[in-house]
């Protein structure tokens, strides 16, 4: 099968970073060792108290997102 008949779904490295911001979520994980396995730890280190907070807040952001997924938002991807 030729590649061009599969494109791959343009938002899949958001969504893969939601799934794993959900599954660190559910396993107990802090924001801060979410972003540390999303970001790795040199982004984390220097971007993580910046006043911003943009970091942090994408980490929030990719938790909620999951969490929503979770809870049936799912579903508008399989219409």
């Amino acid at each position: 099968m030729q590649p061009g008949f599969f494109p791959s779904e343009p938002r899949c490295s958001r969504l893969r970073r939601v799934l794993r911001a959900l599954d660190g979520s559910i396993a107990g994980a802090s924001h801060r060792e979410i972003g540390l396995a999303l970001f790795g730890r040199a982004r984390v280190e220097q971007d993580w108290a910046h006043p911003g907070d943009h970091l942090r807040d994408s980490v929030r952001r990719a938790v909620r997102r999951g969490r929503s997924l979770m809870n049936g938002g799912y579903k508008r991807f399989l219409l």
